[in-house]
C-alpha cells in the first residue's frame, strides 16, 4: 500500500509541477522577449529580499503538524496559524522598513518600491496555511493542484498581458503578487475552514521545538540560493543579475521540476513508516533510483545544449548566458540529491541534518563568490555554488545511508545506473550534435521558402534521440529500476482513473 499511495503522491505532485513549471517557462521565455536583462535583475533584488525576510515566515509549522501524523488536533492548526499570522506582520513591516537601505546597496531605488508592494505576499500567504496543511497531511494531491494551477495561469496571465501593454518591472511585480491572492483563495475553495486565535503555551511549543531546525535550513537554504544574486548584483549591476538569474532558473529546473515536489510528495508518506525500518529504508531507496532517473538525463541534457537552449530558446540577446547555465545545470543535479535526502531527515525527525549541510554549502560558497565572480565575471559565480554543493552531496548522501542503517554503496548503487545512462546519452547527443553542425550550413532551408538555424535542428534532433537513448541505457545498466519507472507510472494512472 505504500508503494501504490507514495507512487500516486509523487506522480500527481510531479505532474503538477511539471505543469507549473512549463507554464513558467513558457512565461518567462516570452517575459525574456519582451523585457531586458535588467529588469530580471532588479526584480531578483527586490524578490531576494522579500525571500529573505520570508524565511522566518513559514516557520516550519506545516512540517511539524504533518509530523504529529494522527495526533494532530484542531488546536494545533489554531495554533500554527495565530503564529502565522503575528509573523506575517512582522515580516510585513520590517520589509518596508528596510527596503530603502537594501536598494540603496545596489543604487537602484525601484527596487525598494518593488520590495515593498512585494511584501503583501506575506499579508496573504498565511490564510493557505491551514487548508494546504491539511490537504498535504491527508495526501490529497489532486485538491492541491487547483490552487497551484490557478496561482500560476493568473501570474501566466497578468504578467505577459502587462508586460505586452509596457508595465516593464511591474507586470514581473503585478503578477507575481495577485496570482498568491489568487492561489490562496483557492485553496479556501478546495478546503473550507475555520479559525480560532490561539496562542496556548503547551501547543504551541513542541511545534516550536520542532519547526525551530527547519527555520534555520530554510534560513541557510535562502542565503545559499541567494548569496550569489546579491554577490552579481553588488559587483557586476543589475544587467548581469539579469543573464545569471535567467541561467539559474534553467539550471535549476531539475530541482524544482523533479526533486521538490517528489521531496515534498514523499515526507508525509515517510513520517506515516518512520518507526518502519524496513519499510522506511525500501520505500526511500526505491524513491531516490525512480527521482534519480527522472533527474539525470534533464541535468545532463541541459548540459549538453545549453548553447542551444539559449540562442534558440532565449535569444541571442541572452547569449552571456551560455557558459553559467552549464555550470548551473551540474548545480541543479547535485542540489537535487541533497533536497531529496532532506525530506528523510525531516520525516524521521532529524531536521538538524539538513540546516548542517546547508550550513557547509554557506560557508563554502561565502569563500568562493567574491574572488570568482570579480576574477570570472557570472561563469565564476556559477562555478563558486556548484563546487561545495558537489562535494555536500556526497556527504547528503552518507548522512542519508546512516539515518537509514544502510551502508553508503547501496544508496550510491540506486543512482549509478541513471547518472551512467545519463552521461553515455550526454556523450552521444554531443556526438549528433557535432556531426549535425558540420553537415549542415548555419541556416537551413525549409519548404515554402522559410528558413531556419541549424541550432534548432539540433534541438528538434537532439531531444528525442537523446531520450530514446537514456532509457534504452537505463534498461541496459539498471533494468530493475527501468521496470520500476513503468511499474509506478502505470500505478499512478491507473490510481487517477
Amino acid at each position: 500500500m505504500f508503494r501504490v499511495r507514495t507512487a500516486e503522491n509523487v506522480a500527481i505532485f510531479v505532474a503538477l509541477q511539471w505543469v507549473n513549471r512549463v507554464l513558467g517557462v513558457v512565461t518567462k521565455i516570452v517575459l525574456i522577449r519582451l523585457l531586458m536583462p535588467d529588469v530580471f535583475g532588479v526584480f531578483a533584488l527586490a524578490a531576494g529580499l522579500i525571500g529573505f525576510i520570508g524565511t522566518f515566515g513559514g516557520f516550519g509549522l506545516d512540517y511539524a503538524i504533518i509530523r504529529k501524523g494522527d495526533r494532530v488536533a484542531e488546536a494545533d492548526y489554531n495554533a500554527g496559524m495565530s503564529l502565522r499570522l503575528v509573523i506575517a506582520l512582522g515580516l510585513f513591516v520590517a520589509s518596508i522598513v528596510v527596503a530603502g537601505p537594501w536598494a540603496s546597496l545596489f543604487s537602484l531605488p525601484s527596487v525598494a518600491s518593488a520590495s515593498q508592494v512585494l511584501a503583501i505576499v506575506y499579508l496573504v500567504g498565511p490564510f493557505s496555511f491551514v487548508p494546504s496543511t491539511r490537504l498535504s497531511a491527508e495526501l490529497r494531491y489532486r485538491a492541491i493542484a487547483v490552487p497551484s494551477l490557478a496561482g500560476q495561469i493568473s501570474n501566466s496571465v497578468i504578467s505577459v498581458a502587462l508586460a505586452t501593454l509596457g508595465f516593464q518591472l511591474w507586470s514581473l511585480v503585478y503578477g507575481l503578487v495577485i496570482s498568491q491572492v489568487i492561489a490562496t483563495v483557492a485553496f479556501s475553495v478546495m478546503e473550507p475552514w475555520t479559525f480560532r486565535f490561539m496562542l496556548n503555551r503547551e501547543v504551541v511549543r513542541p511545534l516550536l521545538a520542532y519547526a525551530k531546525h527547519l527555520v534555520s535550513a530554510s534560513f541557510l537554504a535562502f542565503l545559499i540560493t541567494n548569496i550569489d544574486n546579491f554577490t552579481v548584483g553588488f559587483f557586476l549591476g543589475s544587467t548581469a543579475l539579469g543573464f545569471y538569474a535567467v541561467a539559474y532558473g534553467i539550471g535549476y529546473l531539475p530541482v524544482s521540476l523533479l526533486s521538490t515536489p517528489a521531496g515534498s510528495a514523499l515526507f508525509p508518506s515517510l513520517v506515516k513508516i518512520q518507526d518502519q525500518t524496513e519499510t522506511l529504508r525500501r520505500g526511500y531507496l526505491e524513491s531516490l533510483g525512480y527521482a534519480a532517473s527522472l533527474i539525470a538525463p534533464a541535468g545532463i541534457g541541459v548540459i549538453v545544449l545549453a548553447p542551444e537552449l539559449v540562442s534558440v530558446i532565449l535569444g541571442p540577446v541572452w547569449i552571456p548566458a551560455t557558459v553559467p547555465l552549464v555550470f548551473l545545470a551540474l548545480y541543479g543535479l547535485f542540489r537535487a540529491i541533497i533536497d531529496f535526502s532532506s525530506s528523510l531527515f525531516a520525516a524521521v525527525g532529524k531536521p538538524r541534518l539538513i540546516s548542517v549541510l546547508n550550513l557547509y554549502i554557506l560557508i563554502g560558497s561565502s569563500a568562493l563568490l567574491v574572488p570568482l565572480t570579480l576574477t570570472y565575471g557570472i561563469s565564476g559565480t556559477a562555478v563558486a555554488v556548484t563546487v561545495p554543493v558537489a562535494a555536500v552531496s556526497v556527504l547528503a548522501i552518507y548522512q542519508a545511508a546512516n539515518t537509514l542503517g544502510s551502508g553508503f554503496g547501496e544508496l550510491a548503487s540506486r543512482v549509478r545506473g541513471p547518472l551512467l545512462s545519463a552521461e553515455l546519452m550526454g556523450v552521444l547527443v554531443w556526438g549528433c550534435r557535432t556531426v549535425t553542425y558540420r553537415v549542415l550550413p548555419s541556416q537551413v532551408s525549409l519548404p515554402f521558402g522559410e528558413t531556419t538555424s541549424a541550432a534548432t535542428i539540433v534541438l528538434l534532433i537532439a531531444l528525442p534521440i537523446g531520450a530514446l537513448v537514456y532509457f534504452g541505457f537505463l534498461r541496459l545498466i539498471d533494468p530493475t529500476g527501468f521496470r520500476g519507472i513503468g511499474r509506478n507510472a502505470l500505478l499512478a494512472i491507473r490510481a487517477h482513473r
